[in-house]
């Protein structure tokens, strides 16, 4: 079995001129490869690489992959907001032509590996689903603050979200730390391993956990370490779910856009209640 995270460059501007990055998580959390390319057809040739035949693999991909709202947002955004929680905008119009996500689906299927809005726990299919690292990311400091016994929209609110996307190079290396230190730190995850290295300039393979994050680094430099945090906490999300520990739950539609969330029952509780006030299905 093999939970891959994508960070595609799926943005408007992006899809043709920045790499997307691969990382791919074997059964115990441990990292197998991690890898950058260029366009929908590079990106499932990786896959094809770990897939292997008879081998279930789980695909989260960190971009909106249900973009079906001429404008405005999508009704999983309007929830997520709600919650103080990241989620992507998008809308059709933000595009020319189809999204670049569209094109990434037709290339996976070619693979059997198909879109759904839920991946049942040891589920060993071949599945892909839309994830959302930044709210991964969110969701792993407020497990880390611990404080249950506090208002949990109040502590949602007050985690900032990270700034490693934008800014000057000091405010993104600070983030990128953070965020690689809690990478660290979270249990079914195992950020260090022989397989990897120290090398930024590689073409994949790179030990994130062992790079020396600084603002000596260019900004194309921190894009690059951007995509690998990125990547991992996206197979992170879909291994979570698969899994069945830790807690995750979906919010949304196929048809509409859905996203799975890593979330302990606490917070579980609190996204329902968004959802039902909402009438928007959750999972």
């Amino acid at each position: 079995m093999r939970f891959i995270g994508m960070a595609p460059a799926w943005r408007p501007g992006e899809a043709k001129e920045k790499a997307s990055c691969v990382v791919v998580l074997d059964e115990r959390g441990g990292i197998v490869a991690n890898a950058f390319a260029a366009g929908s057809g590079e990106i499932s040739a990786l896959v094809k690489a770990h897939a292997g035949e008879g081998r279930g693999v789980l695909v989260g991909v960190d971009a909106p992959l249900s973009v079906p709202n001429e404008r405005g947002t999508r009704r999983v955004e309007k929830i997520l907001a709600k919650l103080s929680l990241p989620a992507y905008s998008a809308s059709r119009r933000m595009f020319d032509g189809k999204p670049f996500t569209e094109d990434l689906l037709a290339e996976l299927e070619k693979l059997s590996v198909e879109y759904t809005d839920y991946l049942f726990p040891r589920d060993k299919g071949r599945w892909a689903v839309e994830v959302d690292s930044a709210a991964t990311l969110k969701v792993l400091a407020l497990e880390r603050n611990g404080g249950k016994n506090d208002d949990l929209s109040e502590r949602l609110k007050n985690i900032p979200e990270s700034k490693f996307r934008k800014g000057n190079k000091e405010t993104r290396a600070d983030a990128l730390k953070n965020a690689i230190g809690i990478l660290w730190d979270t249990k079914g995850l195992r950020l260090r391993t022989g397989n990897l290295a120290a090398d930024l300039k590689a073409e994949g393979n790179v030990d994130v956990s062992k790079l020396d994050v600084s603002a000596k680094l260019s900004h194309a430099e921190l894009d690059k370490i951007v995509s690998l945090v990125e990547g991992t906490l996206a197979a992170y999300t879909v291994h979570r779910h698969w899994r069945g520990r830790d807690g995750s739950m979906v919010v949304g539609t196929g048809d509409e856009g859905s996203v799975l969330l890593a979330a302990d029952e606490d917070l579980q509780a609190r996204i329902a209640e968004e959802c039902r006030a909402a009438k928007v299905p959750y999972v």
